[in-house]
């Protein structure tokens, strides 16, 4: 999409956009041209320096022992978090956290996004807080992207033993053996074939060999150190990469590989608009998705067009046509501005005479941004049909399903909305497979984010629960059953209550055993030992 996008259009309305910083103004001086762009961008200088741009796509050359994303992040080191936090325990903690936090194929630039927010957030608030804030969300996001092999806390393996097969086994298998029919006989067809091809192929040979002369230059030991060799081998392996403009300074070899860093078709978003023409972009996602998100837009885009002839307001989303319309009278309400300029023509007569006449004439000075605007406008309309949860949330029972997953504070509803979505995907057919699972997928997220709310009524519970003797333990557990307030809570809420008392109860378990084996008498004492005595008498 970046190729569809005027660089010139996109360099005057919006100059600070990211994708300008990698693409360079050539003007026939590489030098300068590259001085001047790194003085335009001194804050990417870093970036620019270490990247090289390939078409569309920034890339980076990476070893294959090179150390891994986090490594490379110096503000993600150990010194550094105590250093700053002043505190072994907690920049231990703070490691932990943001690596929790970040994907599991986070690059470079996350880790160090991620930790210079937390940094900022550490040194404007309590470092306890937001270490708390940080480890709750860490574990939320790896409770839904853990696997199913993440989750197993032990596993045994073990060989299992060759069956050996009993006398009448054997007996059965070499009667079988008798009665299989014996292989077909050769087929002479089949040998003269075999024959032709192995004439015609066997008695192929070179007529010359192809000599390298620069494997010979660079591979050749004669007389050259260990030093030189491995420089001379490297040298020969470099491989110079090409794309549909020619050759560009990038060489790698067989122990390197290229990481994209940076894609310029993902980076069109709604910064490259201008200012004026900011707030579309958000109406944009509206409009794609219809139903109960984006009603009002939807009402409102449509009595707007309503005025041109189209349809009836209504909730569906906009198609194509209806968006196209909409974009076109949103931009002339915006740049509505008009200027009469005064022209000359010049009109040619019957007879060959031509005539020169001035003419005043109406345009509109700002009609290049507007059709920049719109250009922006047509590739984030398009850009959504490629998202496949953009283009499900189209469809009114897969969007309704989704908000009502994210509204929800009980994994009871939770649980009763996921079974109203498999009858829609196998009874109704109003979702499809790939549907049901992203709703399903949705559901653990939520889930997991509802796992940790509890009330201050269940806090209460908790603290109850954790102060309680065996004899309270068993008043608990009769009012969790009875009590009206306990019946209020939340599904996860008595979840959480019953995991307390379990772990209450196993408490008082521990502590009743250990103070009944310390005090108890012993009611059946065992028989000590007999010592046998052996007296030794002198013979007479």
């Amino acid at each position: 999409m970046a190729e569809q996008l005027n660089i010139e259009q996109l360099r005057k309305f919006t100059p600070q956009n990211a994708i300008l910083a990698f693409s360079p103004v050539n003007t026939g001086s590489p030098m300068q041209d590259w001085c001047a762009h790194l003085g335009n961008y001194p804050m990417r200088r870093m970036e620019l320096e270490e990247f090289a741009i390939l078409g569309d796509v920034v890339v980076r050359i990476a070893d294959e022992l090179e150390p891994e994303p986090v490594d490379r992040v110096r503000i993600m080191s150990l010194e550094y978090a105590v250093r700053v936090l002043g505190d072994e325990e907690n920049g231990r903690e703070f490691v932990r956290c943001v690596k929790a936090i970040a994907s599991p194929d986070a690059g470079q630039f996350e880790y160090e996004q991620i930790a210079a927010y937390y940094y900022g957030e550490i040194r404007r608030r309590n470092v306890s807080d937001v270490l708390k804030e940080m480890g709750i969300l860490g574990m939320q996001l790896e409770a839904v992207a853990a696997t199913i092999p993440d989750r197993e806390i032990s596993f045994e393996e073990f060989d299992r033993p060759d069956q050996k097969l009993t006398v009448a086994d054997q007996r059965r298998v070499k009667e079988a053996a008798k009665l299989q029919k014996p292989l077909p006989p050769r087929a002479s067809i089949f040998d003269d074939e075999m024959k032709a091809v192995l004439a015609r192929v066997g008695c192929q040979k070179a007529s010359r060999m192809i000599h390298d002369e620069l494997a010979a230059f660079y591979l050749e030991d004669g007389d050259k150190s260990v030093e030189e060799l491995d420089r001379d081998f490297l040298t020969f392996e470099n491989l110079d990469q090409y794309d549909e403009n020619g050759i560009i300074g990038l060489t790698m070899n067989s122990g390197q590989r290229s990481v994209v860093v940076f894609d310029l078709d993902c980076e069109v978003d709604a910064s490259c608009l201008p200012p004026e023409t900011g707030h579309l972009a958000s109406e944009v996602g509206r409009l794609f998705v219809g139903h109960a998100m984006g009603s009002k837009s939807v009402q409102n885009g449509r009595r707007m067009i309503g005025c041109a002839g189209s349809p009836m307001p209504s909730n569906h989303p906009f198609t194509d046509q209806e968006f196209e319309e909409w974009m076109s009278l949103s931009l002339d309400r915006i740049y509505d501005r008009r200027v009469v300029r005064s022209g000359r023509r010049l009109f040619t007569l019957g007879k060959g005479s031509v005539v020169e006449l001035a003419v005043e004439q109406e345009v509109n000075p700002e009609y290049e941004e507007m059709q920049y605007a719109a250009a922006v406008l047509r590739l984030l309309w398009r850009r959504q049909y490629a998202d496949f949860h953009l283009r499900s949330l189209r469809r009114e029972t897969y969007q309704d399903a989704y908000l009502a997953l994210r509204e929800t504070s009980d994994t009871a509803d939770v649980a009763a909305i996921k079974k109203r979505a498999y009858s829609d995907f196998k009874e109704r057919n109003k979702l499809s497979l790939k549907e049901f699972t992203a709703l399903n997928t949705v559901a653990k997220s939520q889930e997991a984010r509802l796992r940790d709310r509890i009330t201050p009524a269940a806090k209460q519970w908790l603290r109850k629960i954790e102060k309680a003797t065996a004899g309270g333990v068993r008043f608990l557990k009769f009012a969790l059953y009875n009590d009206a307030e306990a019946k209020a809570l939340t599904r996860q809420e008595k979840q959480r209550l019953w995991d307390a008392v379990r772990t209450r109860e196993a408490e008082i378990n521990v502590q009743s055993s250990a103070s009944t084996s310390h005090h108890q008498p012993n009611l059946f004492p065992q028989p000590a030992t007999q010592r046998r005595y052996v007296q030794v008498v002198h013979a007479a």
